[in-house]
């Protein structure tokens, strides 16, 4: 297949955007970001990008969406017909909500809001010996009694997860008890989080993102 994937069919009206000027919570514009992929720099990612677990999240379900289109753009043999149309397609089902995971089953569909996968992930992080605090962002001062709240109650967990389709990036910020290893009860929530995701959430692709912020003594809470 050669040419820009968003080349209209003939006889369509010329030059509209891919999926209708949809954006993700973060402002990102979703066509832009296809059309990295789609060019092979999903992976290039910008200072913005870097960051934010929306763009991430969104950039790693269009590159596993994507994949059999590139795969063919790569071989010496054209694409079957329709190929780009129905991947566009499955995309555009798939950004309707950027505020819930998508699971298609034969049965019809399954969504799972963004909150419940942050919940689920902090939960889960409270878990592990040793975490005093687990918050979407940082545990210091105003920012924590602002993230804690918003957390529980907002519908929305803010930038502490980024979810599309089955894909999800999940920032959480860690107090530590004293005497505990921080680098080991960090890699024991990145493990306990992606297992409780994949499982209980039935998400394919999970990165987790944890900052130890503060270390807590026994008085302290």
């Amino acid at each position: 297949m050669s040419g820009p994937v968003n080349d209209p069919p003939p006889g369509d009206p010329a030059a509209r955007p891919l999926l209708g000027a949809a954006t993700l919570p973060c402002g990102a514009d979703v066509d832009l970001l296809l059309e990295q992929v789609a060019d092979g720099r999903g992976a290039d990612r910008d200072a913005h990008q870097q960051r934010c677990v929306h763009c991430q999240a969104a950039l790693s379900e269009f590159t596993a969406l994507w994949a059999p289109v590139t795969e063919l753009t790569a071989a010496p043999i054209p694409a079957p017909p329709g190929l780009a149309a129905a991947v566009m397609s499955q995309i555009r089902f798939l950004v309707r909500d950027i505020w819930y995971t998508l699971e298609i089953t034969e049965s019809g569909t399954i969504r799972i809001a963004a909150r419940i996968v942050a919940a689920l992930a902090r939960d889960c992080a409270r878990m592990i010996p040793g975490v005093r605090v687990a918050l979407g962002r940082s545990t210091q001062g105003k920012i924590a009694a602002l993230a804690e709240k918003a957390t529980f109650g907002h519908r929305h967990p803010h930038a502490a997860v980024g979810v599309l389709g089955r894909t999800a990036v999940v920032d959480l910020a860690v107090a530590v008890t004293y005497d505990d290893p921080a680098h080991q009860v960090a890699r024991d929530i990145q493990r306990q989080v992606i297992a409780t995701l994949r499982d209980q959430v039935g998400l394919q692709s999970v990165k987790v993102n944890v900052t130890v912020d503060d270390i807590l003594g026994d008085d302290e809470i």
